[in-house]
């Protein structure tokens, strides 16, 4: 690390802004210090031992005990400096800096199967409208994210295209429903449609969240050739498998109306589970709204810590030089002044 002599000679606290502002904390320590001092000071005052008598000539200004208060002054200020740099002080336009790279860190595309096997009963009122709703507060906890929408069933289309503009993302959320294309699931076709969103995406972290509660019966894309190419665009898929074991009450169309009726729908778990683990994802199975949510919330905390860590390895240039060399240089200097001109004499 280069270090410029301009470096030291910025010392002053009021010009930056801090990385790590909990060390404030740490200033309790000097109240704690001051009580401290007083009260040693009070104890021993009529016993004190100096390496000079001259301090207690009558009328004269007691300059011993003087330049001792002084220099314990100088000590809690060399230890602030040092508070201070642990806080690591940057100048404003770099923390700015280093916020705007921190919340353009992840891009997101949420893949979500919406054929007809959603609208099974088995997640209240539906696995498609439990899908979107636990899908929806995962969005209002990314709130700097960017974040798209793709949306599959025998085919696969972009509902929403990666964007900032959350309102907008909801509302397209909102939309979404079964027998819009094709029926079927088509697994590959939705992935790889997602991957084609992100193909462009300068993030540091690329994230596919694929949905789905039936197996790849559709479509003209292998599911694991598409997973091959998110693997080659440094995409990440966390793959969720939706719905209970057995047969799943769901609404059927009959001459007499609506009918429900109970129908096997399995989930190829082996699949979702190759696609996760290709792609350095997780497979998360769902059998409830509840499961679905703390699986959003287990994604949402892996991927800031992602980012978190991504972002360690562009942080502002130190400015703690100078605070740190300030303190180390006073404390230093009430150590010396203490064992020479102040010592006592035992």
């Amino acid at each position: 690390m280069k270090i410029r002599i301009t470096d030291y000679l910025e010392i002053s606290p009021f010009s930056y802004e801090y990385l790590y502002t909990e060390v404030f904390w740490f200033f309790l320590i000097i109240p704690v210090l001051v009580f401290w001092y007083l009260y040693k000071e009070g104890k021993a005052f009529n016993q004190l031992n100096l390496s000079s008598l001259s301090s207690f000539k009558k009328g004269k200004f007691n300059f011993i005990a003087f330049f001792r208060h002084l220099n314990f002054f100088v000590f809690l200020l060399g230890l602030c400096f040092i508070i201070l740099s642990l806080a690591r002080p940057h100048l404003p336009e770099e923390i700015a800096e280093y916020k705007k790279k921190n919340i353009e860190g992840i891009d997101i595309v949420m893949a979500m199967d919406v054929s007809g096997s959603m609208l099974a009963e088995d997640f209240h009122p539906n696995r498609l409208e439990a899908a979107k709703e636990v899908a929806l507060d995962f969005i209002e906890e990314r709130p700097t994210d960017r974040i798209g929408l793709v949306v599959y069933e025998g085919e696969a289309y972009t509902q929403a295209p990666i964007t900032g503009d959350h309102e907008l993302l909801k509302t397209l959320f909102s939309e979404v429903e079964t027998g819009m294309v094709a029926q079927g699931t088509a697994i590959g076709v939705g992935l790889i449609t997602a991957v084609n969103r992100l193909i462009e995406s300068d993030a540091k972290s690329k994230v596919i969240i694929l949905l789905t509660d039936g197996v790849n019966n559709s479509g003209n894309v292998d599911p694991i050739t598409a997973a091959q190419v998110a693997k080659e665009y440094g995409i990440c898929v966390y793959t969720i498998g939706v719905g209970k074991d057995g047969p799943a009450p769901i609404p059927m169309q009959t001459v007499f109306g609506t009918v429900t009726q109970s129908v096997e729908i399995p989930i190829d778990t082996e699949l979702l589970t190759e696609i996760a683990q290709l792609t350095g994802g997780n497979f998360y199975r769902a059998e409830n709204k509840n499961q679905l949510d703390r699986i959003y919330k287990e994604i949402d905390q892996l991927e800031k810590s992602k980012v978190k860590t991504l972002d360690y390895k562009v942080n502002p240039p130190e400015k703690y030089y100078g605070m740190l060399g300030l303190g180390l240089f006073l404390i230093l200097i009430y150590k010396v002044v203490g064992n020479t001109w102040l010592k006592s004499i035992p």
